[in-house]
């Protein structure tokens, strides 16, 4: 049995905003991280505008917004690979390490900040509980992973500081933590992957649309994020088991004409699946004569009859050697994939004796 196989990998992305009225902001690149590395895996880009905000001064009065630096930012993280399993609603990561690093400082009070979700190219799925949060999950296609979006305001004082909201399509409001003093807080956006269910497979560099946020007491001043995510996953693969099936014996008279066929029966090549929806194909050759045609299969060692051979047939139809067909995707228990075969007069004269025949089944997953 031949497969085809593609490196997997996955990746939980962060992306992290935080402001300091102090200095100028700083862009970080992790030191594992080569630019002119590709991404094969999972990669997303945002583009973000940097500002700095002073949002909740007392006595009700606001400060406005000055933007640092107009122009975008894409960032590229490092892959990490992610496994093709039958678990769903599993979470992967751990978050990536790298991020623009940007920022907010807060006078003392609420900390709210509004998140503006825009991806029309994907299709929402389900949701899915995951750390006592309901996470609305997406998908790019019918057996890619599921997709998931929070945001969080933290002040960097560990979990009691973060407030984490799952995002959904349209607006959502991150309340953020109650400040007693002047404290930075930091704006993060998230991308998570959960399992769906079944066999996934990747999808290539896709743009998945927009997250613009804002704070919510200025939102004149926004930062918009540009999400593009590539996604590789190693395909599942099923065994097949090696199958024998005999013929009836048959006589001469049943042959009397080249083109003849006689004693056709039935029998089953079993297929076993780790998972249900792994879409494959199968093809069929002989194993002893590749040029072989018409279902044909050229005698095999062993083999002494002559004038006849078996042909093989798929749905009452002669085979047709090396064509692909689909058989669909798989269940999650064994399976049968269903041939006939019968005895051929060929034009040669007729020599009593065994007649043996081999063909090899080849699966081709996606």
């Amino acid at each position: 049995m031949q497969k085809r196989l593609d490196l997997c990998q996955l990746q939980l992305i962060r992306w992290e905003a935080r402001c300091v009225v102090s200095r100028l902001p700083v862009f970080q690149v992790p030191a594992s991280l080569s630019m002119n590395r590709p991404s094969t895996a999972l990669r997303l880009c945002f583009a973000s505008a940097l500002a700095i905000c002073v949002l909740a001064l007392p006595g009700g009065a606001e400060a406005g917004c000055s933007r640092f630096v107009p122009g975008d930012q894409d960032i590229v993280l490092p892959p990490f690979p992610m496994p093709n399993v039958d678990r769903p609603d599993a979470a992967f990561g751990p978050f990536s390490n790298g991020f623009v690093e940007q920022g907010f400082e807060w006078t003392a009070g609420k900390t709210a900040f509004v998140v503006d979700l825009t991806v029309p190219g994907l299709a929402y799925e389900r949701d899915i509980s995951y750390r006592g949060l309901t996470f609305r999950a997406y998908s790019v296609g019918p057996r890619s992973p599921l997709i998931g979006f929070h945001h969080v305001l933290s002040t960097g004082g560990g979990a009691s500081g973060q407030i984490l909201v799952p995002l959904a399509l349209g607006r959502n409001r991150n309340q953020g933590p109650v400040l007693a003093t002047t404290t930075p807080v930091a704006s993060s956006l998230y991308i998570m992957l959960f399992a769906r269910g079944g066999a996934m497979e990747g999808f290539p560099a896709t743009a998945l649309g927009f997250a613009t946020s804002s704070a919510e007491s200025d939102p004149s001043q926004t930062m918009q994020h540009a999400m593009r995510l590539e996604v590789t996953i190693r395909p599942a693969t099923c065994s097949i088991t090696s199958t024998s099936h005999a013929l009836d014996n048959v006589v001469a008279n049943d042959l009397a004409a080249s083109g003849s066929n006689a004693k056709e029966s039935s029998f089953d090549v079993m297929m076993d699946c780790p998972m249900g929806n792994i879409d494959f194909h199968l093809s069929l050759a002989d194993a002893n004569n590749p040029g072989s045609s018409n279902g044909q299969l050229a005698p095999a060692p062993g083999a002494t009859a002559g004038g006849v051979q078996v042909q093989l047939l798929r749905g009452g139809l002669p085979v047709q050697f090396g064509r692909v067909w689909s058989h669909g995707c798989s269940s999650k228990v064994s399976q049968s994939i269903p041939f006939s075969a019968c005895y051929l007069r060929t034009a040669d004269s007729l020599v009593p004796g065994e007649v043996k025949g081999e063909a090899v089944l080849t699966a081709v997953y996606r």
